[in-house]
């Protein structure tokens, strides 16, 4: 197991901006009959503000073998 300063977070404290998850940061999220209906989540901004990092919960730390796949052998 090898813990690094999570690269999102990198140690910040209180809030930050992320790329909207609902949109992925165009600030557009089309329906049907809005091809270019602005994102009812970031309200067109393409980011929103969040107070606990969605990669590390707020630890500031990360498994860095967690980003690697695991791939079996037959």
């Amino acid at each position: 197991m090898i813990i690094q300063t999570c690269p999102v977070w990198q140690g910040r404290d209180g809030l930050f901006e992320v790329s909207c998850p609902k949109c992925y940061g165009s600030g557009y999220r089309p329906e049907e009959d809005k091809p270019f209906a602005q994102c009812h989540t970031c309200y067109g901004d393409g980011t929103i503000e969040v107070s606990v990092c969605p990669r590390c919960c707020g630890v500031g730390e990360v498994d860095e073998d967690d980003d690697e796949m695991d791939v079996e052998e037959d």
